[in-house]
Formats: C-alpha cells, sequence, structure tokens
C-alpha cells in the first residue's frame, strides 16, 4: 500500500510559501507552482515530440518531476538561490540528506527512480524539458511580483536572472512559440489562474488548498496507485495527465461545490454540458491543433474507464477488465475509476489537514466521516481504499 507519510509529504508543500521574501499581492505555494510546471511539461514535451520528431520516455519525464517534486517538499527551508548553490557545491550531499528524508517512505522502485534522477545527465531531454518547465513557471509567478512593485530592492535583478535561465532553454521549440506566440501562452495563462481558485468554496480551510494545486496531488496520486496495480506504462503516463486536467474546465466555469452541483435535480447533467462547450469553444482553440484530440480524450468523462485502441473512445463499464484485457499501450487506456478515487483521497486528505489544524466547520467534518464510510472495506485493483485513509 502507498505510504500516507509520502502522501503528507507532497500535500505539505500547499503550505510551503514561494517568494516569500519579495512584496507580493497575492500569495504563491510550492504546490501550485509544481502543477503549473508539470502542465508547461506536457506541453513543451508534446510540441517537441510532433514537431521535431523526438522521442521522449514520459514515464522518465514524469517520474523525474515527481521526484523533483519530493526533492524540493523535503528541502521546504532553503531558498532558492541557497538551493541551487548548495546543488552546484555540495550535490552529493544533499542527495545523500534527501535520499535519507524519504527512507521508509518510498518503495525500492521509487528509490531506484531517485538514483536515476541524482545521476542523470542535466543536457538529456527529460531533465531540459523539466528546467525549462521550471523557470517559465518560476517567470509567470515572478512576473506579477515585479508588476506589482517594479522599484522594489533587487527585483530587478531577479528578473534579469530568471530571463537569462528562459533564454538558455531557446533550443526547445514550445519555449520559442512561448516566447513569440500568444495562444499557447494563453492556454498556460488559464492553467496558471486556477492557483487563485479556492477549493471548498465558503468553507474555511487551513490550508486553503487551490484547484490548481488539488489537480496535481490527485495526478501524484495517481501515478502512484498506477504503479502499485502495474498499470502498463500508457497508462501510467495517461492517468497521470488526465488526473492532471481533470478539473481545467474550471478555469472557465470556476469550482462548483458538491452540494449545488448535486442537490438540484439535473443541474449535474447541465454543468457537464456546459464544461464541455465552453472546453470546445475557449480552451482547445489555445493548443496546436495536434493536441486537442489528446486534451479532449483526458477531459471527457474524466471519471469514466475508457480506452482509444483505433483513436475512437470506448468506455468501459467493467473497471476490472482495466487491469487484465485492457492493460497493454495498445489500448491507450485510462483508469478513470482510479481516478476518482485519487480525486476522493485529494479532498479527504484537505479535510483532515484542516481539521487537524484546528479549523474545523460542519462541512469539513461531514465530509471527512462520509469518505470514511464509503470507502471503508473498499479496494481498488488490490490497493485498501479505506485502510490508506484511516492511515492518513
Amino acid at each position: 500500500m502507498i505510504n500516507p507519510d509520502f502522501l503528507r509529504l507532497f500535500f505539505s508543500t500547499a503550505s510551503i510559501d514561494r517568494w516569500n521574501d519579495q512584496i507580493r499581492p497575492v500569495d504563491f505555494v510550492e504546490l501550485d507552482k509544481q502543477s503549473h510546471k508539470m502542465i508547461t511539461v506536457w506541453l513543451l514535451g508534446r510540441i517537441e515530440e510532433e514537431e521535431n520528431g523526438l522521442a521522449i520516455d514520459w514515464n522518465r519525464l514524469i517520474g523525474y518531476g515527481i521526484v523533483e517534486f519530493a526533492y524540493r517538499a523535503v528541502v521546504t527551508d532553503l531558498k532558492p538561490p541557497v538551493f541551487h548553490h548548495l546543488l552546484h557545491h555540495k550535490k552529493r550531499e544533499l542527495d545523500a540528506f534527501v535520499r535519507k528524508s524519504l527512507e521508509g517512505m518510498v518503495d525500492d522502485e521509487f528509490m531506484d527512480l531517485f538514483e536515476e534522477y541524482t545521476r542523470s545527465d542535466e543536457d538529456l531531454l527529460e531533465r531540459r524539458i523539466l528546467n525549462a518547465a521550471h523557470f517559465l513557471t518560476s517567470r509567470w509567478e515572478f512576473g506579477i511580483i515585479y508588476d506589482f512593485h517594479p522599484k522594489a530592492y533587487g527585483v530587478h535583478r531577479i528578473k534579469e536572472r530568471i530571463d537569462g535561465e528562459v533564454e538558455e532553454y531557446l533550443e526547445l521549440t514550445g519555449v520559442r512559440r512561448l516566447e513569440m506566440g500568444r495562444k499557447s501562452r494563453d492556454f498556460l495563462e488559464l492553467c496558471a489562474m486556477l492557483r487563485f481558485q479556492r477549493r471548498w468554496a465558503k468553507t474555511p480551510r487551513l490550508p486553503q488548498t487551490s484547484v490548481l494545486g488539488h489537480m496535481l496531488f490527485v495526478a501524484v496520486t495517481a501515478w502512484l496507485l498506477s504503479r502499485e496495480y502495474g498499470a502498463c506504462p500508457r497508462k501510467r503516463v495517461n492517468n497521470f495527465y488526465a488526473a492532471l486536467f481533470h478539473d481545467i474546465a474550471e478555469s472557465l466555469t470556476r469550482d462548483i461545490i458538491s452540494p449545488v452541483k448535486y442537490g438540484v435535480e439535473g443541474l449535474d447533467t447541465l454543468l457537464s454540458d456546459y464544461e464541455k462547450s465552453v472546453v470546445e469553444e475557449t480552451l482547445l482553440p489555445l493548443l496546436p491543433r495536434y493536441l486537442r484530440d489528446e486534451m479532449r480524450y483526458y477531459v471527457t468523462d474524466e471519471f469514466a474507464d475508457k480506452i482509444r485502441p483505433d483513436g475512437r473512445l470506448k468506455v468501459i463499464d467493467d473497471p476490472e477488465l482495466m487491469t487484465t484485457e485492457y492493460n497493454s499501450d495498445s489500448f491507450d487506456g485510462i483508469d478513470g475509476s482510479l481516478m476518482k478515487v485519487a480525486d476522493h483521497i485529494g479532498a479527504y486528505i484537505e479535510a483532515s489537514a484542516s481539521i487537524d489544524n484546528g479549523v474545523a466547520p460542519r462541512h469539513l467534518l461531514e465530509a471527512k466521516e462520509e469518505l470514511l464510510k464509503k470507502y471503508r472495506g473498499f479496494t481498488i485493483y488490490g490497493t485498501d481504499i479505506g485502510e490508506l485513509l484511516k492511515e492518513l
């Protein structure tokens, strides 16, 4: 079973402030930044594949991204300049510290991935895509800070440094497009704005996680659950990105809480139809044409078990078939049932963490109990979700 401490480590990044030594009009947290980064990774990677014919190992790319996420979660107290200075001068010692911190939280497979990442060459294509996405998303955040108070001490120097870092990755077609174009930049802008939409509207919580951060937590959880049951390589990738994009329509519709969505008869269907229309009319046109069907596949009936062996979507009614008959790359499958469970694990840890932090309104207490009751004795693909929630 997934170690609950590992999930807590990822969730702890919802409380890690970014740019907290700068004058900020809004708060920035690490969980949101990492989510924005992995969305950017998808766009950059797919552009390189489609337009330049480069072969990208997507399981390596996602795995390295999650290792970087865990790495940053461990070294929470280091400011970026200090962090990068230590990586440059004391990398072996820093790696050892993170490795020791992760021991007992992760299985051998993840530790092997960690070792592979720490030994890998930064000129590896997957590493360059991750680094480019890191600097692009950091620059997006800092642009808000810079525009808010451009006369603050040191901000010009920071801006020049980040701009210079982005320039180092101009050989990537996607980076050049984001520098020169408009539509792909607007797509990432829409996604980034989800950091300002709070989950659990009208319910006080601590920490107040965003839709953007929740999307990444669900994606990482879906990826871990996929590894747990032995999903084929293609499904691991699909499950991660389908989960990462599962709430993307909320960039256009806002988060609608469940009591409203399901409390009015027929409203959930109406909202679903509306979300599909705004995705088609507003979101998809911002993507290159060759990525629109892929995004459509990810976000259509997001919690349905589905395959696409011949390019046409087919919903599978029996979830167990996804682990047997349809667990091969040729089916291009997505485990929607697994994503739904990951989504509920995300909701549970949000409610539970707030209660533990002393902010425990009735809605959170009720949600926690309802999820515990719903998943008591429930197992999916060999993982006892009820036990995992109790451990959390």
